[in-house]
């Protein structure tokens, strides 16, 4: 895993501990099933990470991606940088 993907990486982990109340032992790899992010969730996730990153991410892309090391893929995609 690069710099720049483990610092992406620990600011989604940050933005859904302290913000969504995802548990402590949360990982990249835990699913968002797994968390009970339902779709109201992931709308705000991805309102959040729109206005953090000046990029577009929908609700329906998080879905796909599943986790928050789908997310940082899908970030990366993006061209979004740490």
């Amino acid at each position: 895993m690069s710099t720049q993907t483990q610092t992406l990486t620990d600011q989604l982990l940050d933005l859904i501990i302290s913000k969504y109340e995802a548990p402590e032992g949360t990982t990249a790899e835990t699913s968002f099933e797994l968390l009970d992010f339902d779709s109201l969730v992931l709308v705000e996730v991805a309102v959040a990470l729109s206005g953090r990153y000046a990029i577009t991410v929908t609700d329906e892309e998080l879905h796909e991606a599943g986790s928050i090391a789908g997310t940082v893929a899908l970030l990366e995609a993006k061209g979004v940088r740490a």
